[in-house]
């Protein structure tokens, strides 16, 4: 027990990806463009993250997907992985340039057909969005998750989900200092106060929020 309190969370993860088998072969060469290409890399989801994603798809049997915040494509590849070619996923960016190398690996990968790239202000974009909407996937500015929340809660199916990345927000909700902070503990509380919604907050990476709608 001493040694495993001496293993920080990141030689866990280190295990934890060593076994756990990776998604599709251009994954990797996605990963490398992300941090050649992009300002900030690390907004980028893992193969842990990636995994789990599609395991959510698979045991929810999702089919119609919405994802905001689309960047360079990583989760939504992985999510077009899952769903399979009768699937559909609708993913949301404000980036024309992040938003156009996720395009080009949906193309290589065959899956341009599964995707619908939609490129503008996603509470502009949602309304014309029609429901139900088996599972989304929320990954973009955390100063708009409480009204994505509200926007796309009325369109998700009974049982489905939504879930939101960064939730930990690198442990400062413990005690937030920031706005983003500030917005993201207010969330995770009301999640757990919503008698519209069951919810589990798993400690994931950086904290995701794995939302069911009653």
């Amino acid at each position: 027990m001493s040694e495993m309190n001496t293993l920080g969370i990141k030689e866990f993860e280190k295990y934890a990806e060593a076994h756990t088998k990776p998604i599709h072969e251009l994954l990797a060469e996605l990963k490398e463009i992300t941090i050649q290409e992009s300002d900030y890399p690390q907004m980028m989801i893992g193969n842990l993250e990636g995994k789990f994603l599609q395991l959510l798809v698979a045991l929810s049997g999702a089919k119609k997907v919405l994802e905001i915040g689309t960047f360079t494509g990583y989760s939504t590849f992985c999510l077009a992985d899952a769903i399979g070619p009768h699937g559909q996923i609708i993913t949301i960016d404000v980036n024309e340039r992040t938003t156009d190398i996720a395009r080009s690996f949906m193309h290589r990968a065959g899956y341009s057909d599964r995707v619908i790239f939609a490129l503008g202000n996603a509470l502009e974009i949602l309304p014309e969005i029609e429901g139900p909407i088996d599972l989304a996937f929320i990954d973009a500015d955390k100063m708009g998750y409480d009204s994505y929340y509200e926007a796309l809660l009325p369109k998700i199916k009974p049982s489905g989900f939504l879930v939101f990345d960064n939730m930990l927000w690198g442990g400062e909700v413990l005690n937030p200092q920031t706005a983003e902070g500030h917005a993201l503990h207010s969330l995770n509380t009301k999640l757990r106060q919503d008698p519209r919604v069951e919810n589990l907050m798993l400690p994931l990476r950086d904290g995701i929020q794995i939302v069911q709608k009653l």
